[in-house]
């Protein structure tokens, strides 16, 4: 079903298109285009807001609406359904919020934020965190928390600086976070894999790899993970921390997706085990805003003169600014009514996705109850030539084969990304995948 205001929004963004709205120049009046399209203002208004939120066009008080200047040329929209960029739409967006955030933080902290700070991070912010942090059951000291240019910074960090234990792998589990890989191959870092499926690892395997002494830490993304939606249960993360402690393994627990969780009796590993041997990572990308770059590390004592001195070596300090904005935003009601809408939104996607799962008999699948990432297994058939056959129809979706080692051993698989999709195309997509699945199925038998 395609709703009146979208058929107006998209009447309006082809005239900006066409620059019959030139950058500027004021639009038609709600009633003006009421009449010209025969739809009522309430339509209109919606349509208005909905290019508003695209950063199309901007209201301005007791004046009416006008099209934004940008030098930044705007594509037209050409019906490509996306299930790979990991960015919340627009719908959900808090940027209006955030503006203000930083707004207001330019008024209360004034010259500090254009000055050279702490490497470790604002302490405004770092405190702020500390209590934010134990509405997960994360209890950190201040001392202890360090902010980041996003997760990736802090990943980086780790994988480069010597541990305690003296050791130089990293296990992984297969498949894993792309970035993840990335960055340990360009630290030079010997990589092991271990499998992960919708049950967890197999705690045998973990237990040799453990045993041959030269893991330095286990890096994990125990709820949520990316690229395949996978969570931990309690009682496989308890024995995962007290494998790694008998074997002195560190943890590094990546828990970017935290603020999705539904139910409040999950708890973070940080917070099952023995803190001097897990580093807790957050993200406020994904959930919040993907350029504020902002991530913190809750990192044991051992690790943070090291830590400080290889941040320091890469930039003096986060940026201030976002820093104090961040600050106010969590202080504020704003995150939380921006959290529970965003958990509204991926908990209907995954939903809906599940729902069209089992209308199109698609059994090897597994879909969560909310996060963005969702993975089917399609053994037998070239996930690459399927991702390849739906670009031509312009559906976007993207294999797992870039989560995997070299030479790892793995199924055949496809990540569906659930964050710009809309909620009618997603059964459009299964039902695609089903028909190409199908035809390669066929051709393959001959």
């Amino acid at each position: 079903m395609v709703y009146k205001y979208r058929i107006a929004a998209n009447f309006i963004r082809s005239k900006i298109l066409a620059h019959t709205y030139k950058p500027g120049e004021k639009l038609p009046s709600v009633q003006t285009l009421s009449k010209e399209l025969s739809y009522n203002s309430d339509t209109i208004v919606k349509a208005y807001k909905l290019l508003e939120a695209e950063h199309l066009i901007y209201a301005s008080f007791k004046s009416g609406y006008y099209v934004v200047k940008s030098a930044i040329p705007v594509t037209e929209k050409n019906n490509i359904i996306d299930m790979v960029t990991a960015c919340p739409p627009d719908s959900v967006n808090p940027y209006k919020d955030f503006y203000h955030c930083m707004e207001k933080a330019i008024v209360l902290y004034e010259k500090k934020l254009f000055e050279y700070s702490s490497a470790q991070g604002m302490p405004e912010l770092i405190n702020v965190l500390a209590k934010h942090m134990a509405n997960f059951q994360v209890f950190a000291k201040p001392q202890d928390i360090f902010i980041t240019n996003g997760s990736q910074q802090a990943l980086y960090i780790l994988a480069a600086i010597p541990f305690p234990n003296g050791r130089t792998k990293v296990l992984v589990e297969q498949p894993t976070y792309s970035v993840m890989l990335q960055v340990l191959e360009l630290t030079k870092t010997p990589i092991i894999g271990i499998e992960r499926t919708h049950e967890g690892i197999d705690l045998s395997e973990l237990e040799a790899i453990f045993k041959q002494g030269d893991i330095k830490f286990f890096y994990t993304m125990p709820r949520y993970q990316n690229p395949t939606g996978f969570c931990y249960d309690t009682v496989q993360k308890k024995k995962i921390i007290n494998l790694a402690r008998q074997y002195g393994v560190y943890i590094v627990e990546d828990d970017y997706l935290a603020d999705l969780e539904l139910d409040a009796k999950v708890d973070p590993m940080y917070a099952l085990g023995d803190k001097e041997w897990i580093i807790y990572i957050r993200s406020f990308s994904k959930a919040l805003l993907p350029g504020l770059r902002l991530g913190m590390a809750i990192v044991p004592k051992e690790l943070q003169n090291d830590f400080i001195v290889y941040k320091r070596g890469i930039d003096l300090n986060s940026p201030i600014l976002t820093q104090g904005a961040l600050e106010i935003y969590l202080r504020s009601r704003m995150y939380k009514f921006h959290v529970q809408r965003t958990k509204q939104y991926y908990q209907e996607k995954m939903n809906i996705l599940r729902e069209e799962c089992v209308l199109n008999n698609i059994v090897k699948c597994y879909i969560p109850p909310t996060g963005i990432y969702a993975c089917l297994s399609i053994d037998g058939i070239s996930a690459d030539n399927l991702v390849n056959r739906l670009a031509k129809d312009n559906v976007f979706i993207s294999s797992t084969a870039g989560c995997y080692i070299d030479c790892f051993p793995h199924p055949e698989g496809i990540r569906l990304c659930v964050c710009k999709i809309e909620n009618e195309d997603i059964g459009k997509v299964i039902r695609l995948i089903n028909t190409r699945m199908h035809r390669q199925q066929k051709d393959s038998c001959f």
